[in-house]
């Protein structure tokens, strides 16, 4: 697949009459690609349904094994695609909101949404349902969403193109960028501070962070922030609270991906680094498509990480991280997010040893160092 963040996709919108949708074909899945489908009356895979993360990382992939044409579930009317649904804030954000763009470009009236859900789930509609809420924001079709788990015939499904994803994806296509600022949340008026500090403190204890993040807080309270815990809020006080924020600093994490779409170029964002790696990129880039703005990004990180003792090594969004607190208010006030000294405040290593201690406490198993890849 290839994506161009300026190219347009409605042209490539189509119908397809007594479509099935085999959300579990018959083979392996291997690491994120599992073989799955649409496909059209006669029996062939329809290439317009894959679902992906990125151009060059497919999630589903078409079954190489014999697919049974046969439905278990029938859906009557006209249903838009919606590729995989998630019940991770972000990748639901990136993923699965990505062919929404695509209703105001279908003619027939929309009875609804099918999805394919992540997990073999169930009772779909109860993965489906605390979803619902983000979902009823991207227009009324949103509202009648379903969650495929086993094979199923629908009546008419429009199939659009992935507009959206992560990285070379996460500027969205036109018509994605277009859609999500005339339709989600659009009646939710501003309300909030100017300035916000998006913390990670309050996260489950195995969520990645920063190390004496608890003194950032105070250093950016005493600075006039508010200090934003995203995930404690419904979905609408934090859309109202992006919305009227003029000044941004956050970690590199999902809640970015949300406040990326209220943000425009008079609004300054900060991220502080709190892991390795280049996913920086992926929210410098949705930033400059959609907010036309780049954030200032600050790398404090002092080297000094861990993980908790059964992790997976290769997934850096679940270290600790320790940060050069010198080198991050310097970084801080010559960027203008802050305008006084905060040297002494800091805590030393002490302290640092005390929370790990703490973290492997409530974990029950030990927080150790380790070397990222």
């Amino acid at each position: 697949m290839s994506f161009d963040p300026t190219q347009s996709l409605a042209g490539d919108i189509r119908t397809v009459e007594s479509a099935l949708i085999v959300p579990f074909a018959p083979g392996k899945t291997r690491g994120l690609r599992r073989p799955s489908g649409v496909f059209d009356a006669s029996g062939s895979y329809l290439p317009l349904g894959q679902c992906f993360r990125n151009s060059t990382t497919p999630v589903t992939v078409e079954p190489t094994e014999e697919t049974p044409q046969i439905a278990e579930e029938t859906l009557n009317g006209t249903w838009l695609f919606g590729g995989m649904l998630y019940g991770h804030f972000g990748h639901f954000l990136v993923e699965s909101t990505a062919r929404l763009w695509a209703i105001p470009h279908v003619r027939d009236k929309l009875d609804g949404v099918i999805f394919l859900t992540k997990k073999q789930v169930t009772w779909p509609r109860r993965f489906v349902r605390p979803l619902l809420p983000l979902l009823e924001m991207f227009g009324p079709p949103c509202a009648n969403s379903e969650g495929a788990v086993r094979p199923t015939r629908v009546e008419r499904l429009v199939l659009a193109p992935q507009g959206f994803g992560t990285g070379d994806m996460i500027g969205g296509c036109p018509e994605y960028r277009q859609f999500v600022r005339a339709h989600f949340g659009r009646d939710i008026a501003p309300a909030g501070a100017e300035k916000i500090y998006i913390s990670r403190s309050r996260l489950f204890s195995k969520r990645g962070r920063y190390l004496g993040e608890a003194a950032l807080e105070r250093m950016f309270a005493a600075e006039g922030y508010r200090i934003f815990h995203p995930q404690d809020l419904p979905i609408s006080e934090q859309i109202a609270q992006y919305k009227a924020a003029r000044v941004i600093v956050s970690s590199d994490n999902s809640a970015l991906h949300l406040a990326g779409f209220y943000t425009g170029p008079e609004v300054r964002v900060g991220i502080i680094l709190r892991r390795p790696g280049g996913i920086v990129a992926d929210f410098m880039r949705q930033f400059r498509h959609f907010a036309g703005r780049a954030p200032v990004v600050i790398d404090a990180l002092s080297g000094r990480q861990y993980q908790f003792e059964s992790a997976d090594r290769r997934q850096v969004s679940e270290i600790y991280a320790e940060l050069d607190f010198p080198r991050l208010t310097a970084a801080l006030h010559d960027h203008g997010f802050l305008q006084q000294s905060h040297g002494a405040a800091f805590p030393g290593r002490v302290e640092m040893d005390a929370e790990v201690a703490t973290l492997s406490e409530r974990l029950g198993q030990a927080v150790v160092p380790v070397e990222m890849p």
